[in-house]
């Protein structure tokens, strides 16, 4: 019993030393808190990206939620993207990132956040109006006329605004260059939404359900055109394209409690 008592007391002793070899104040290590002994500064990230393409600018460098990496948001061609750089800052990983538990795509989320639009640009003169005429919860839609996801939306927007009295959308129409109908159809509808909106949003439907849609032209104004330009200016290349009043982009045929979610 002497014996045992003996051993585990050395043992002890050398497990105890064991550790504070491991774990002195002369050793540096890393616990759970990744920016205790990781960081990289906006001009390092800027030195390194440059390396592999000159024309990218770096927005912003910050720990990304998954550890390990960095999440690097770069302009080019005036849109935000979102790249992760690794700890070891030698290796760049491209795509998303998925918060299984939670559900979410939490690089999306982050796009969201940095590809933000000001609302007071978007020119709202050859926009079809839907809902309310004079309600304070405003959204702005980005469509094409023979967009099949554009229909998917419509038809959320649609059960959206039987939930929402005060919520008036505004759909700017252009065409998209695969669709080889789609700016004759925007130069019809816009052109009846100037005599009849009504009629017009239902021109939009018939287009959007394949229905026939009568050629309108209406003086030398090229709305279809003017409305691209638009979308150009603000970065707005894809439909449907959702902007929200605090300028939260969202882009896709998403729900309409998705939609319900992000109105005020």
């Amino acid at each position: 019993m002497h014996i045992r008592s003996l051993l585990f007391a050395f043992l002890l002793i050398l497990f105890t030393f064991s550790i504070s070899l491991g774990f002195g104040k002369d050793m540096q290590g890393c616990g759970n808190d990744c920016k205790s002994c990781h960081r990289i500064s906006k001009e390092e990230t800027i030195k390194i990206l440059k390396s592999l393409d000159p024309s990218v600018e770096v927005e912003s460098v910050d720990f990304s939620k998954l550890k390990g990496l960095y999440e690097v948001v770069v302009k080019k061609d005036g849109k935000a993207n979102i790249l992760y750089l690794d700890f070891g800052k030698s290796h760049i990983v491209l795509g998303r990132i998925i918060d299984i538990v939670n559900k979410k795509d939490v690089t999306r989320e982050s796009m969201e956040e940095h590809n933000k639009i000001d609302v007071s640009k978007i020119s709202v003169k050859n926009a079809l109006v839907m809902g309310n005429k004079q309600g304070k919860k405003k959204i702005y839609i980005f469509s094409d006329p023979e967009c099949p996801f554009c229909t998917k939306l419509h038809d959320e927007v649609k059960l959206l605004l039987n939930e929402e009295p005060d919520l008036k959308v505004y759909i700017i129409l252009f065409g998209l260059p695969m669709h080889k109908d789609a700016g004759w159809k925007t130069q019809s509808i816009v052109c009846e939404s100037k005599k009849d909106m009504d009629k017009a949003i239902k021109m939009l439907e018939d287009s959007y359900h394949k229905n026939d849609v009568p050629r309108i032209e209406c003086g030398k104004v090229n709305y279809a055109a003017e409305n691209k330009k638009l979308a150009d200016s603000l970065g707005i290349g894809a439909t449907p394209t959702i902007v929200f009043s605090n300028g939260k982009v969202v882009m896709g045929a998403v729900s309409k409690d998705e939609i319900k979610k992000n109105i005020k």
